[in-house]
């Protein structure tokens, strides 16, 4: 029984051992195919160096002098990001510039202090600024030596192969080509040298190359028909001397704090148009102090014969200061006065034409854009529509958003798709940029148009292209910002007044700088007005929204109006009335506006002539009558 059994195992045992080689050399055929596919088509190319060759020159861009896959102009420090940022993402990078070193404007402004963005979103406080901005000024930025920056990024860029940097270099001339900039001549070396790249960064302060390239751009508050009219300018400069802790030590206590205040008070200006707010002092090696809070109005930035003159008014007063100074604290008795800034610190100059212009509005409503590159969240200051001479702790804040975010399409110059530019000169309304075009901003925004020019270069498109790509591509474009540190998500935060019925008529206002929120956004809608408000209103608007329309007669019929006197309905439509120069029976103006219908059954319903009228109304009253205006012949 055991050898029937076993002899007839045996076969069964041959059968499976057969089976077994069979799917042992179909499995070993297998693996010598796919050896061979690999080695044929993937080691071997790379040893034979063509496949190296062929990443190396998409990696890092064209061969040849003066060719690259990407042109920085400009060592401003939105210029460094942009130009870390491509290089590290494997493009072969220059780095243009007209200064001596990379200090830009922290060096001859003596900017010696920062602060990232932050916002709250889904109930947890985001940095809105990490990647270079970090590894230039730290995790939330602070106080810092302006030399010491000069010379970290001056090793930064050193240490970084995908870089050459081309210092004190002239920019020259440009050739393009329908829309697209195909090179820029400089002067550099004494040496005439014409670089071709794929893709060109210009941020330089004053959008040099964007001015070569005849980008269309308005100066100031040209948007909002205020010629001549800048963000103030601000003067640092540096004492020697100074008991560091003693200083600090005034900060520690808020009663030193106001105590300070008062015997500030007491310091009387130079120039009127000086503005000395939340003065600062800023820690620097060897016993000096960077003080910074010299603000200078009304600077007309674009008259260098101006510029000229209150550069030495502001100097000056900075001397002046410091003898104030050593005199009326124990910390600065043994200071005196070390120097002054090459430069004034310019907030504002050019303004240039991209493919979609960020708006106040687009700020306020806290707006998610889809092809968003940044994200930021500073409140957006009129100050350069107030005096210096009004008090040293009055602001003038429009509004403030939650977070909101800046689209590629800001960046992408009007009339080139490979052209971008970065920094505060970018793609922003005036009033806008006073938000947008903030130091940690421009930075995040320079790194990620580096991202972008690599992510451009990669999959053979332009900029262009991309931010009118769908929306699968804009995931993967924008999953590489990510990866490559800059802080990007997505948010559904809404602004307190968005329901309110008077909002759309604030936010015109608004975008005139005319009305101001505030920090906490609130723009007093239930307050009762004054005759004074909705004239001064409606003259403004007028100016800068209608400025053909404006006359001295106009302005004759309604400014007797413009009193401290509340504002009652029939006032109100008495004003409406004059403005659009219709004649009416004095008592009667309400009712003749009801007649002509001239302002909405909305407010008509909230107003009547006896009561008075709450600022709501004025808001709407004043976006009604000027657009009936601008109908008038």
């Amino acid at each position: 029984m055991a050898v029937t059994q076993s002899s007839k195992i045996g076969p069964l045992l041959s059968e499976l051992v057969f089976a077994m080689d069979k799917k042992r050399i179909i499995r070993i055929l297998l693996i010598f195919i796919l050896f061979f596919l690999t080695f044929r088509y993937g080691i071997f190319p790379i040893i034979n160096g063509q496949e190296l060759e062929k990443r190396t020159m998409k990696a890092k861009g064209p061969e040849g002098e003066n060719k690259y896959a990407l042109a920085v102009f400009g060592a401003e420090p939105e210029g460094i990001a942009a130009a870390l940022s491509g290089a590290r993402m494997g493009l072969k990078t220059l780095l243009v510039t007209e200064d001596i070193d990379p200090g830009s404007y922290i060096k001859s402004a003596m900017i010696a202090y920062t602060s990232p963005d932050y916002a709250v979103i889904n109930k947890e406080k985001v940095n809105l600024n990490t990647g270079i901005y970090t590894e230039l000024f730290g995790d939330s930025g602070g106080n810092f030596s302006y030399r010491d920056y000069t010379l970290s990024v001056k090793q930064m860029l050193e240490n970084e192969p995908n870089i050459t940097v081309f210092y004190n270099a002239a920019y020259l001339s440009v050739e393009t080509y329908e829309n697209t900039v195909k090179s820029v001549s400089v002067y550099h070396e004494g040496q005439t040298k014409t670089i071709e790249a794929h893709y060109f960064i210009d941020a330089t302060e004053n959008g040099d190359v964007l001015m070569l390239c005849d980008v269309p751009y308005f100066r100031g508050s040209e948007d909002i028909n205020v010629p001549n009219s800048y963000m103030p300018v601000t003067f640092n400069f540096v004492i020697s001397n100074v008991s560091w802790d003693d200083i600090q030590s005034i900060g520690n206590q808020s009663r030193n704090i106001e105590d300070f205040k008062f015997v500030m008070g007491q310091y009387q200006k130079h120039s009127k148009k000086t503005k000395i707010s939340n003065l600062s002092f800023i820690g620097q090696p060897n016993d000096e102090v960077v003080i910074s809070g010299i603000r200078m109005h009304q600077v007309n930035v674009n008259d260098n014969e101006m510029v000229s003159e209150d550069f030495y008014d502001a100097l000056t007063e900075a001397k002046m200061l410091t003898a104030f100074l050593k005199t009326a604290f124990v910390p600065f008795e043994n200071c005196s006065f070390k120097a002054g800034p090459a430069n004034f610190y310019i907030p504002e100059y050019r303004h240039f034409e991209g493919r979609y212009m960020l708006t106040v509005e687009d700020i306020l409503e806290n707006r998610n854009f889809r092809t968003k590159v940044v994200m930021a969240s500073g409140a957006v200051d009129a100050e350069k529509f107030i005096s210096a001479e009004m008090s040293e702790e009055f602001t003038y804040i429009l509004g403030n958003p939650v977070v909101y975010s800046i689209p590629l399409e800001c960046f992408i110059s009007k009339n080139y798709d490979n052209l971008l530019m970065a920094g505060r000169k970018a793609s922003f309304s005036s009033l806008a940029a006073t938000s947008a075009g903030r130091l940690p901003v421009s930075i995040t925004g320079g790194e990620a148009l580096g991202v972008t020019a690599a992510y451009c270069y990669l999959n053979d498109m332009t900029p262009a292209e991309l931010y009118q790509a769908d929306d699968n591509v804009i995931r993967d474009y924008q999953k590489l910002l990510k990866r490559s540190g800059i802080t990007l998500m997505d948010f559904d935060e809404r602004n307190p007044n968005e329901n309110h019925w008077a909002w759309p008529a604030v936010k015109e206002l608004v975008k005139y700088g005319l009305v101001a929120g505030g920090m906490d956004n609130d723009y007093i809608f239930d307050v009762e007005a004054y005759q004074e408000n909705l004239v001064t209103l409606i003259v403004n608007m007028i100016v800068k929204a209608a400025p053909e329309k404006y006359t001295l007669k106009l302005d004759n019929r309604i400014r007797p109006y413009s009193t401290e006197d509340l504002l009652t309905g029939e006032k109100a439509c008495e004003i409406v009335l004059r403005t659009l120069d219709i004649p009416f029976d004095q008592g009667y103006a309400y009712a003749k506006v009801k007649e002509k219908k001239l302002i909405t059954d909305e407010v008509l319903q909230k107003i009547s002539p006896d009561s008075y009228v709450t600022m709501d109304c004025v808001y709407v009253l004043t976006q009604q009558v000027v657009d009936l205006l601008k109908l008038l012949d």
